[in-house]
């Protein structure tokens, strides 16, 4: 990689993960922006970061890094990656793009303005089962994509850590990109209802109904149901129906069980312990649009924002009772649903 200096900003959950990715593709990270003192000086320790900054406007007067992972909060993203694109740095935002259609509207925009790359953390097209399934369905093997479902359940922990955050947001947003990488073309209708639980200040359970341009019908269900102290490993399942055929990727079992005390179920597919798996291929590619090796977007930044969009509709048709909510095409230039995966 022709990438020399990367800075990760944010020190949490996410900022370890893109730390231990880019240390698995032999990419040093020369910066980490993350508030809190403790948390900085202890991740950027294990991490053996040499520089350490509170505050991205911290890391901009003293450096300018060739690319940076943003990791913080999604309403912080804003703020963070805007400020980076004005200064000429290539971002990865983890997703999703922004937390209001507003806020990724104006990186969107940021991105334009400046001509600097900007790359929606969208995993899940960058893990090798996902990929082999989009690139069977390209190839025609299903005949006409007829429909998307997709049901995704986590522990009630994520109601604990995230409470205020719609899971529409938050796990959701996985289930939308799929349905918009699989059926090709942009949702523009959507319902959905949701269900609470006592306790949480957010829901549990998200329903959702999505129609596409080319009349694709995708359903996502979402729960945050399992037991609190369930082995939180990723229990997914994505189908696609075609005229021709079926096909699907179920993650509802993981490939490492260790049933012990306590039991465990490691992460070996998205963002393994070791830095590999899906995480780092995506950040192979982010640098690869970098220094001109990876051409094509495998996420186009118009799809970070319809992926928002969507969300936002979703959350909206929710607190209306289920109406339907539309979704206006969106230009030519900022519609790439259709982009084909070049990694």
């Amino acid at each position: 990689m022709s990438v020399r200096s990367v800075a990760v900003v944010g020190g949490g959950a996410f900022g370890v993960r893109h730390l231990a990715a880019y240390r698995s593709l032999g990419v040093p990270v020369r910066a980490l922006v993350e508030p809190d003192a403790a948390t900085r000086d202890r991740v950027a320790t294990a991490y053996a970061v040499p520089h350490r900054y509170a505050s991205v406007a911290d890391l901009l007067a003293a450096e300018r890094p060739g690319a940076a992972s943003v990791c913080v909060p999604g309403p912080a993203h804003r703020a963070v990656a805007v400020d980076l694109l004005d200064a000429g740095v290539p971002v990865l935002v983890e997703k999703p793009l922004a937390a209001t259609v507003d806020d990724a509207a104006a990186i969107v925009v940021a991105a334009e303005r400046t001509g600097v790359l900007c790359q929606p953390g969208h995993i899940l097209r960058h893990s090798a089962p996902h990929r082999a399934l989009y690139e069977a369905v390209r190839a025609g093997r299903l005949g006409e994509v007829l429909a998307v479902s997709s049901r995704r359940d986590r522990p009630r922990t994520l109601s604990r850590l995230f409470p205020r955050e719609h899971p529409a947001l938050l796990t959701a947003v996985h289930d939308i990109d799929l349905a918009l990488w699989y059926a090709g073309a942009p949702v523009v209708e959507v319902r959905a209802v949701t269900r609470t639980r006592p306790g949480p200040v957010s829901p549990v359970l998200v329903w959702a109904e999505l129609r596409h341009a080319n009349d694709v019908v995708s359903s996502i269900r979402n729960s945050y149901l399992l037991p609190e102290h369930a082995t939180n490993h990723t229990s997914d399942l994505v189908e696609v129906y075609g005229t021709d055929g079926v096909a699907h990727v179920d993650l509802g079992h993981p490939t490492l069980l260790v049933q012990g005390e306590p039991t465990e179920a490691p992460d070996w597919l998205l963002s393994p312990a070791d830095g590999g798996g899906a995480l780092a291929a995506e950040l192979r590619h982010f640098l690869g649009q970098i220094d001109g090796t990876e051409p094509a977007a495998v996420v186009p930044l118009a799809d970070g924002l319809h992926v928002v969009r969507v969300a936002e509709a979703v959350v909206d048709s929710a607190t209306s009772g289920g109406a339907v909510r539309r979704i206006p095409p969106s230009p030519p230039h900022v519609t790439g649903a259709s982009a084909d995966v070049s990694t």
